[in-house]
Parts: C-alpha cells; sequence; structure tokens
C-alpha cells in the first residue's frame, strides 16, 4: 500500500537511490494524481520548469498540480517569467520564506485532497543544519495533520545522518525504501 491508497492523514518518508530519485517522484505523483489527488509539489532539488516537462511526458494533469520552487530563483538570479502554477521562493536554506509559501499554497487549495511532496529533504542538508531541517519537518506534518492531508518526503538513500533519519521517523506514519534495481 502506497501513499496514493491512503485516506485521510498519513506522512511517508520515501528513501530511494539517488538514481532513482527522479522517477519514484514521477511515480508517486502520477498515482496521487491518477486517484484525482492535487499534489503541492515543493521542490529544492530539481527545477520546476524540468518537473513539469517530465510529468507531461508522463501524462500527468498538470491542473492538479502546484510547484513551490526553491531551486530556480536561488540558480538564476531570479523568478522566470510568470509560471501560473509555481511560486518561487529566494532559496532553499530560507526556512521562513517556504514555511510561508507552503501555508499559502495549502489555504489556497481548491480541493480537499491534496497530498503535500517534498522533494527533498536531504538536498536541505546542503543548506541547513538537521536540527534546523527536523524542526522545519515538524512543522510541516504537523501542519499536514491538522489539515486532514497527505505527505510525502523524499530523501536519498545515506543522504540523512543517523540522527536525523530516526526524528523523521519517529514523525512520520511510515518509512519506505524503494528497492534497488
Amino acid at each position: 500500500m502506497g501513499i496514493a491508497d491512503t485516506e485521510g492523514s498519513s506522512i511517508y518518508l520515501y528513501i530511494s537511490d539517488p538514481s532513482r530519485m527522479k522517477r519514484m517522484n514521477l511515480d508517486i505523483v502520477n498515482d496521487l494524481v491518477r486517484k484525482n489527488t492535487s499534489c503541492i509539489i515543493v521542490t529544492t532539488n530539481i527545477p520546476s520548469s524540468i518537473l513539469a516537462n517530465l510529468y507531461r511526458k508522463e501524462g500527468i494533469a498538470m491542473e492538479k498540480i502546484h510547484f513551490i520552487d526553491a531551486i530556480t530563483k536561488y540558480s538564476l538570479g531570479s523568478a522566470p517569467a510568470d509560471q501560473g502554477n509555481t511560486t518561487f521562493t529566494s532559496n532553499p536554506g530560507n526556512l521562513t520564506e517556504l514555511g510561508i509559501a507552503i501555508t499559502e499554497a495549502l489555504k489556497n487549495r481548491k480541493e480537499a485532497d491534496t497530498a503535500l511532496i517534498f522533494d527533498s529533504v536531504s538536498t536541505l542538508l546542503i543548506y541547513l543544519s538537521s536540527p534546523n531541517i527536523s524542526k522545519f519537518i515538524h512543522f510541516l506534518s504537523n501542519k499536514i495533520r491538522l489539515l486532514d492531508l497527505r505527505g510525502v518526503y523524499l530523501s536519498a538513500e545515506k543522504g540523512l545522518d543517523p540522527l536525523l533519519l530516526t526524528q523523521i521517523s519517529s514523525i512520520v506514519d511510515e518509512v519506505v525504501e524503494t528497492p534497488k534495481e
């Protein structure tokens, strides 16, 4: 049973070999959208424009997707031309700005059946300390539960230090380690 098969609030941590993370993101979003779930994708890893192209190639209905992109503006120095389904933040390390963008996206969602997908927790370690990431994940998880939503955190295998992995594992409902090919 995966996140798309659950009802009510549930939070998963998916851990994957780094080479399979993009595929894992595509599979999870595809499963959710096919079951009529809207997805808010927080991306600190892959620019939203690249993810959007990948989703379109997979036949994923883009009207069910809203991106919160923390990497594009940081990489380019400014936000690209208006993308109606995207909120840009300045950089992945600005958790206050990221938290506000997530809160706004959740407040403005049009459908009750919504999932928040965070790609990826392990990428945050480039910008932030483990304790700050742990506090932020705790904050997001409580928001997800209070709004009775579903949540997914994606992480690279061996990408989290043991203490952070333990803390996140204690917050989520299930840890799913995807098999290597």
